[in-house]
């Protein structure tokens, strides 16, 4: 069984940091590989992928570990550096008061340095052996899932060329939808693929539904379910056109209304029209 988790870069799980001497070596490895459960903040660097138990949890854990590290070595950078972060007011008297302890830090704060350096990097090293098999895991990962994409699609394709190879009886619905403006929209489905429209009606009854609501309201736009459109476009190449093939009439699906405000083109400087934009 497999279970979910996300992949990151470690420069996305800190967020930001001060460039210092454990934030330049963060600098430098931000984009460190690393592994959460589960993400309270997402990066474009996150990616989604699942896997066995034990893997995800030595993964995540390692992560883990190693931001428990950063902070210790932050913490340990704060107490060695605090002869440098004099305060903004009352500079003199803060000299005066911690003279003896920042000459101290003074003294030894190349040797504290090289010592956080040196246990970023040793920390830094047990997190990549952890997860030294993770990038070849993405790569086989990503193949599987493109296969499976590729399996699920083909199964998709199927079931629609199979839906619209027989159309014939009461497979199709509709509905009429009022939008503001007092605009209208007819929507069509084939029920075998999609869900909606209420009661089932062939594809005459339909278009004669159609017909009657373009009666009264000349400019209805008509639109298709979705799966339904990608069915007529695989099989007529065009939405409109395989329409026209199923009823032996011709329609235009979003006819313009001329008491639609003008879209104005910054191009060339005029109303632009979605007259006609069911290609045939």
């Amino acid at each position: 069984m497999e279970f979910d988790f996300y992949v990151t870069e470690l420069g996305s799980l800190l967020g930001g940091w001060t460039v210092n001497v454990v934030g330049a070596e963060l600098s430098k490895h931000n984009r460190v590989l690393c592994a959460e459960v589960s993400r309270s903040s997402y990066s474009t660097s996150d990616r989604l992928v699942r896997a066995g138990r034990e893997d995800r949890d030595r993964w995540c854990s390692a992560t883990r570990r190693l931001l428990a590290e950063i902070h210790a070595l932050q913490e340990r950078e704060e107490a060695v550096s605090l002869h440098r972060r004099a305060p903004f007011r009352g500079g003199l008297w803060w000299r005066i008061k911690y003279a003896r302890r920042n000459w101290l830090l003074r003294k030894g704060y190349d040797a504290a340095s090289a010592r956080l350096r040196s246990d970023f990097a040793a920390a830094l090293a047990d997190h990549q052996q952890s997860m030294d098999d993770l990038p070849a895991y993405l790569e086989e990962y990503a193949m599987r899932e493109k296969e499976r994409k590729r399996r699920e699609d083909e199964q998709a394709r199927k079931k629609r060329a199979d839906a619209i190879a027989d159309v014939s009886g009461p497979v199709w619905a509709y509905e009429i939808r009022k939008h503001p403006g007092g605009r209208r929209s007819f929507w069509i489905y084939l029920r075998s693929l999609d869900a909606g429209g209420g009661s089932k009606h062939t594809v005459q009854e339909v278009h004669a539904a159609l017909t009657a609501e373009r009666a009264e309201h000349r400019y209805t736009g008509v639109y298709w379910a979705r799966e339904t459109a990608r069915a007529l476009k695989e099989k007529y190449e065009t939405v409109a056109w395989g329409w026209a093939r199923l009823t032996g009439e011709v329609i235009i699906p979003l006819p313009h209304d001329p008491s639609d405000p003008p879209m104005w083109s910054k191009y060339h400087g005029g109303p632009s029209s979605n007259y006609g934009s069911g290609s045939f």
